[in-house]
């Protein structure tokens, strides 16, 4: 039998917003408008882990925060617990486009209105935080991997002289759908007590959650209705989804609503609810890493602050399973090529992860060009980011050997 000495709680509180904090309808323009109706509440959902010193993992139904749009990240991070410190609180966000507009692309975070509501959101992670400590308890740690087809592709596409976006080209064929790179695996962390009941069931997989996109209701998107059929059964405990390096990934479906999101999220659930090929985790110890890099900032973009640009990274490690959280929008690649290089035996790597930083493109999507090349407010960072990233997440990861 394997000793158990970690513990783990979860928890989850609301952070729907009012419907006049709304959501964003050009990153270009820099646009905003208020929401009609809410489809499915925002959630934040949150894991604590540890033994004697803890962390925690926040995953918020949000687009992204970043630096200015939360008024200081530094205050921000502090004003969430008295018990855990502010860089072992790990924040990522699923990156639903069905939330507000909460990474200053429009004047929106400069209003009464979404300074309250972002309040509620600090709070909102602070009660999350303190519910998930009460309800810590020896747990167990498993893994499995499967691999989920026909929901997400490699979205840009070379036509003739320029890249274009794959919702541009809809419907899509087999041909598209079978471009790479892409990365289609669904990995499942489930977090069990002594007797065997669910704590939290954690799912990684990659893709913008963009089927409702632009469309004037609040929704968690395809994200939310996976946790939402994984809470149909209590032995899952509190279902939390980790998104992936999902800058150049996309769903077939863009903007063709709610069906083709509660498709996804049902499709995802039935992947992290099979069983057979579970791989038990040693978790007698939890380790916790954090790093902060500037990244340079392409005066073109036209972002003011300087912090809006500085990339902090986290990670934590049980046993051979490393979880590396970076921020921003980074693409497929450079998530392969830091799994491909990590010491441990499982690595998962999560985007969208603390503050956000914008796109994070090769040097090659750089060369192509395209949306998420900018520049712009929603990809600003010099090239080589990507090398800068990927170099500081293997430095990380060798922290917690």
């Amino acid at each position: 039998m394997q000793s158990v000495q970690i513990s783990a709680g979860a928890s989850v509180v609301d952070i729907t917003p009012p419907l006049e904090v709304g959501l964003l309808t050009s990153s270009v323009k820099g646009e905003y408008g208020a929401f009609k109706s809410v489809r499915l509440p925002l959630k934040a959902r949150v894991l604590v882990l540890g033994s004697s010193d803890l962390v925690a993992i926040v995953a918020l139904d949000l687009l992204a925060l970043n630096d200015t749009s939360v008024g200081g990240w530094e205050a921000f991070k502090k004003g969430m617990s008295d018990r855990i410190a502010p860089e072992r609180i790990i924040l990522t966000c699923t990156h639903t486009h069905s939330a507000p507009e909460s990474v200053a692309l429009s004047e929106l975070y400069l209003t009464k209105e979404y300074r309250s509501w972002l309040g509620v959101v600090q709070q909102g992670i602070r009660e999350g935080i303190e519910q998930a400590i009460k309800a810590l308890r020896p747990c167990t740690v498993e893994l499995t991997t499967r691999e989920l087809n026909g929901y997400s592709l490699q979205r840009r596409i070379a036509v003739k002289d320029r890249i274009i976006m794959s919702d541009s080209v809809q419907p899509i064929s087999e041909e598209l759908m079978d471009r790479g790179p892409v990365d289609r695996r669904v990995r499942t962390v489930r977090l069990k007590d002594a007797a065997g009941e669910g704590i939290a069931t954690l799912v990684h997989a990659i893709c913008h959650p963009v089927h409702e996109m632009c469309l004037p209701h609040i929704s968690s998107e395809f994200p939310g209705e996976m946790c939402l059929e994984l809470e149909r059964f209590p032995s899952n405990g509190v279902p939390i989804f980790l998104n992936g390096a999902a800058g150049d990934t996309n769903p077939p479906t863009v903007s063709l609503g709610a069906f083709y999101a509660r498709r996804h999220g049902q499709a995802l659930a039935r992947m992290a609810e099979m069983q057979g090929g579970e791989a038990r985790i040693d978790s007698s110890v939890v380790k916790c890493a954090h790093r902060e890099v500037q990244l340079a900032v392409r005066k073109e973009a036209k972002v003011a602050n300087k912090l809006d640009g500085l990339a902090r990274i986290s990670a934590i490690r049980t046993g051979s399973l490393a979880i590396v959280f970076l921020p921003g929008e980074p693409f497929v690649e450079t998530a392969l090529a830091i799994e491909r290089s990590s010491p441990f035996e499982h690595t998962i790597v999560v985007g969208f992860g603390e503050n956000n930083v914008g796109y994070i493109p090769t040097e090659a999507a750089f060369e192509l060009g395209g949306y998420e090349v900018g520049p712009g407010k929603w990809s600003f960072l010099e090239k080589g980011a990507d090398e800068i990233m990927y170099n500081s997440a293997l430095k990380i990861l060798e922290e917690l050997l």
